[in-house]
């Protein structure tokens, strides 16, 4: 079992500094972490072009030679109404459909584990600043463990990998198409299905809540039809 935690922390290090760092023997707690990292466009807002509907990408969780189901939104979601945006991504079995307008040009993927929970992470950065420092500007993570039951088992998870504590962590609950979860001013985090769970974190100096929100809502699990 690897019991690797990864914290990706502003105005420490970028993510590609992380993994040299791991490689040269600076940072052993990163060892054994899996990272990718490309430097995109200025005007650019996530990695890869665009792909056409109904196309899944190499590697992506759907049966070979399946087409992708668009999702819907069902009436009790909190999300809305969310248009097509122009770029399209995917992150272990999940399709992000629309990014925030600013996000820096770093992006690094990282897959991890802790706890028996599994991580595939993406995160968004912007640097160096004049100290050499650089800031995470946003980071979609979907989580896969037998152990997240249920939203209940979610919340303890996260309450304990993050270190926060129980008493004054309360999160507001937030319905994302794909199931239920919860919110506060700068996360968002569901159960996609037992067993799958997916959080949207993003810099609340730079995004507004609302600009998250359609971050997380445009985050859909993709499925085989």
């Amino acid at each position: 079992m690897h019991v690797t935690k990864v914290s990706v922390a502003a105005g420490v290090l970028s993510a590609a500094a992380l993994l040299a760092a791991a490689g040269a023997g600076a940072a052993p707690a990163m060892a054994g972490v899996h990272t990718t990292s490309q430097v995109e466009s200025p005007t650019a807002v996530a990695v890869g072009g665009e792909l056409p509907v109904g196309t899944p990408p190499s590697g992506v969780n759907a049966a070979a030679g399946a087409t992708v189901v668009e999702p819907t939104v069902p009436r009790e979601s909190s999300c809305g109404r969310v248009p097509p945006a122009r770029h399209r991504e995917w992150l272990d079995g999940f399709r992000i459909r629309w990014l925030p307008p600013g996000l820096g040009p770093l992006v690094s993927d990282f897959e991890y584990e802790w706890d028996d929970v599994g991580f595939a992470s993406r995160v968004w950065e912007t640097g160096p600043d004049e100290d050499g420092a650089y800031g995470v500007d946003l980071q979609v993570t979907v989580m896969r463990s037998a152990t997240l039951t249920d939203t209940a088992a979610l919340h303890a998870f996260l309450t304990e990998y993050h270190e926060r504590d129980p008493g004054d962590w309360t999160p507001e609950p937030f319905q994302h198409p794909d199931g239920p979860g919860f919110r506060t001013g700068t996360e968002l985090f569901w159960l996609a299905e037992p067993g799958v769970a997916v959080r949207v974190h993003g810099d609340g100096q730079r995004f507004s809540s609302d600009d998250l929100t359609r971050t997380a809502c445009d985050v859909r699990q993709v499925r085989a039809g």
